[in-house]
């Protein structure tokens, strides 16, 4: 059993024999939210028949496709990218809100990729990743608490990660591994973020992250951002120029949900390539009213199990994969992904079973809970 599974048991059984349940949730504390239908089986994306748009070549598998060139961003395949100076970069990643009292967020337009997953009382929280600390904006947040499987994510990449605040049970992992990762804990510093207070929403809601002054408290106190060279290239990507499309069917518009209250459709926007996101049936824009569109969307279906503490933490059980849908350009395909260990990336395969390759672009990764799956459809 996994390192992470250990500390889950025994940090739940030292609780339940203390007779005090501390593990403390971030935001609004409601009850999960099962959609009326919800199908458990969780059945195969049901086939699309539609007429498939005209592009330049099918999906290629990775062996199809070079190494990465000098110049090319590592979360996004685009080119451009500085290589001699970023090379050896650290990835950034920022925890995150998503209660409707953190919306809009600062720089939700921004990361290369962002993932989302769901927490407690059905509500999710996002993992924003930028390819180096340069590329942070002015204003991230609302900055939120640290979950342990996301403490996970952000290791497999290696990236400087960000957050205020942690679970108890992420709290227990931190000494095994920040001695060879790069954290950095909001809550114990305020020399990048502030409180802004402009909303009339809870305090918890208000915590911003300001770049310039990050950049400057990592260099200050001389943190390391050089990454792993195993995590350099987390994954692989057709060229920029290319337009490749998947071979599952049209894609105009999927939706997903995490909950009743947490639903969402992208529609595909063929004069710029991306797909446009809407919440609850409403845009989702960032604080400077920007929609949120991205060039590739991956839902990934992910078994979750009740903590049973009395904040209704969520364990994602990352080591047992699943599957996935992949939708980019129009078109989608089925995937399937694994994350071997704790300190190991999180890896998507295509339908032939070989590391998927993205279109260049930003990415929407989302850990959609298992027995949501049949919420899925694509159209």
């Amino acid at each position: 059993m996994r390192n992470k599974k250990i500390l889950a048991v025994l940090t739940a059984a030292a609780i339940l024999f203390s007779g005090c349940l501390l593990l403390t949730a971030c935001g609004n504390k409601r009850e999960k939210t099962t959609p009326a239908g919800e199908n458990t089986g969780a059945p195969e994306v049901p086939p699309v028949t539609e007429t498939l748009p005209t592009q330049e070549a099918e999906q290629p598998t990775a062996d199809q496709t070079a190494a990465v060139p000098a110049g090319t961003d590592p979360l996004t395949g685009l080119p451009g990218y500085d290589s001699d100076r970023y090379g050896n970069a650290k990835p950034v990643a920022i925890v995150v809100e998503n209660h409707p009292g953190a919306r809009p967020q600062w720089g939700m337009s921004t990361p290369d990729i962002l993932f989302e997953y769901e927490v407690e009382g059905g509500i999710s929280r996002m993992l924003w990743m930028y390819s180096n600390l340069d590329e942070v904006p002015a204003k991230v947040g609302p900055v939120r608490s640290l979950r342990h499987d996301v403490y996970e994510l952000a290791l497999g990449y290696d990236a400087l990660l960000i957050h205020c605040g942690s679970s108890n049970i992420a709290e227990n992992m931190m000494p095994t591994y920040d001695g060879s990762y790069t954290r950095i804990d909001a809550n114990k510093t305020s020399a990048f973020t502030y409180r802004d207070t402009t909303r009339d929403v809870a305090y918890e809601h208000t915590l911003v992250l300001l770049g310039d002054q990050l950049r400057s408290y990592v260099s200050s106190n001389g943190l390391n951002t050089v990454i792993k060279e195993t995590c350099k290239h987390p994954f692989s990507f057709a060229a920029a120029d290319a337009q490749f499309i998947l071979t599952g069917g049209n894609c105009n518009s999927l939706h997903f949900e995490y909950s009743g209250s947490y639903t969402y459709t992208v529609n595909y926007d063929a004069s710029v390539g991306k797909y446009g996101m809407s919440i609850n049936g409403n845009p989702r824009r960032d604080a400077d009213g920007v929609q949120c569109a991205f060039k590739n969307v991956v839902i990934l279906y992910v078994d979750m199990l009740d903590l049973h503490d009395s904040s209704k933490h969520q364990d994602l059980v990352l080591e047992n994969g699943g599957s996935g849908v992949y939708a980019s350009n129009g078109t989608y395909t089925n995937v399937t992904w694994k994350k071997d260990d704790v300190t190991g990336m999180l890896k998507i395969y295509g339908p032939d079973g070989s590391e998927l390759v993205l279109n260049a672009g930003n990415s929407y990764i989302g850990l959609v809970r298992s027995t949501q799956k049949g919420n899925t459809s694509i159209k």
